[in-house]
């Protein structure tokens, strides 16, 4: 029997499209794509049923976008068999150039490999983490600017937590990250990451785990890129896991929440020493001050 999926169209303003896209991967562990009027997501039927539609009304209704909304978020949907809903992805994705040197590009796509081009492939539709989302691509241009300092020193590690399609954690490992760990609460991320480090040729590379921040090792980098609340509530574990010289990289803020996030981690001992913005979003970068004076 063939799977099915539901294929939900959601109508809005492209001033809140990637705010709600990543309010809508988060809660449904799913790529979302932005279109021409609003954005699309993709569910496995069989696995969400009916109830999908609840947590869709309820997200919608409690929806605080930082632009005020000019009309009320509707939603369509119409089932389609796993052939369309690949070709769909197929279609509309394409290799995604970010920063000087990253590319990311579905698997289908055939890109050029060259000596400047860190090149990583990834298989959408599942998880969150294509690029696409200025959250992501904050991450990839921090590792690309700031990241190449760890590889250097020969024994260098990185946590990425929240992997979601695991793309950070593929990119730290092909900069040369000698010990890549990625973690996530959910078992279909674990899954899918796992799917993309094998494809990027990693599988040695890259250890996966399912849970959270429970670790006594610390890390040259630890990257989190999840959002605002959990983040807080995951201030205490998140310090603690970085070494004295690391840095702790954290994206899915709004700008608007840049303060009480700051706060919230000076309470565990950590300074913020760096900041980058993308519209709406931006990305803290936070570090033991008496490691670096």
């Amino acid at each position: 029997m063939k799977k099915a999926w539901v294929r939900i169209d959601i109508l809005c303003q492209a001033e809140v499209a990637e705010e709600l896209a990543f309010d809508l991967a988060e809660a449904f562990g799913t790529g979302v794509e932005i279109t021409a009027a609003g954005v699309r997501m993709y569910l496995a039927e069989q696995s969400f049923s009916k109830k999908w539609t609840q947590v869709l009304e309820r997200l919608l209704s409690g929806f605080r976008p930082s632009a005020e909304l000019s009309f009320p978020l509707t939603y369509s949907y119409s089932t389609i068999v796993e052939e369309d809903w690949t070709e769909g992805w197929k279609k509309d994705l394409k290799p995604l150039r970010i920063g000087r040197r990253f590319v990311v590009s579905p698997t289908w796509e055939t890109v050029r490999s060259d000596a400047d081009r860190v090149i990583i492939r990834i298989d959408p539709g599942r998880a969150f983490g294509t690029g696409h989302h200025a959250t992501t691509r904050l991450c990839l241009e921090w590792l690309e600017e700031s990241g190449m300092m760890y590889p250097a020193k020969g024994s260098s590690s990185f946590l990425d937590v929240g992997t979601g399609s695991g793309i950070l954690a593929i990119a730290a490992a092909l900069m040369g990250f000698v010990r890549v760990v990625a973690v996530d609460t959910d078992p279909e991320a674990i899954e899918v990451a796992a799917e993309n480090v094998r494809i990027n040729g990693l599988s040695g590379r890259v250890q996966l785990k399912l849970g959270s921040v429970a670790t006594r090792e610390r890390f040259d980098v630890v990257i989190a890129n999840i959002q605002s609340n959990p983040l807080m509530g995951m201030a205490q574990a998140l310090a603690g896991s970085v070494a004295d010289s690391g840095r702790l990289v954290l994206s899915g803020i709004l700008a608007e929440q840049r303060e009480q996030v700051r706060a919230a981690f000076a309470a565990h001992g950590v300074d913020l020493l760096d900041e980058k913005v993308s519209d709406e979003w931006c990305l803290l970068v936070f570090g033991f001050v008496r490691a670096v004076a």
